[in-house]
């Protein structure tokens, strides 16, 4: 019976895991958004590192990502541009939604 638990709490520990590690393959890329003729793109990296660029490649932040759920915790490098407050997310098919204290950006992703 101990065995056959151990292996159940195995089991459900890598689906976990695995789910983790599919939303995390699922943002890797590039994404873009645009809002009063200002781009945005935020790149993230397979090894959880990405950056933001907006205003033309003038403002770069680079940061750190950890991925917990449906939400996404950023790390910034040098800026605190966004903050300490996670960021529930959503894909769907290329449209990738960031939420955090009740505003959405929706991003496009680039092919």
């Amino acid at each position: 019976m101990k065995k056959t638990l151990s292996v159940i709490a195995v089991i459900l520990m890598l689906c976990t895991m695995l789910s983790a590690c599919a939303k995390s393959n699922e943002l890797v890329g590039k994404w873009t958004i645009s809002e009063d003729d200002i781009e945005m793109s935020f790149i993230f990296n397979e090894d959880a590192t990405g950056e933001i660029n907006a205003l033309g490649g003038l403002l770069t932040i680079k940061y750190t990502y950890e991925i917990k759920d449906n939400t996404i915790i950023f790390h910034e490098e040098t800026e605190e541009i966004l903050g300490t407050t996670p960021y529930t997310f959503s894909i769907k098919g290329d449209e990738l939604s960031l939420t955090a204290g009740g505003e959405v950006m929706v991003l496009t992703k680039e092919k």
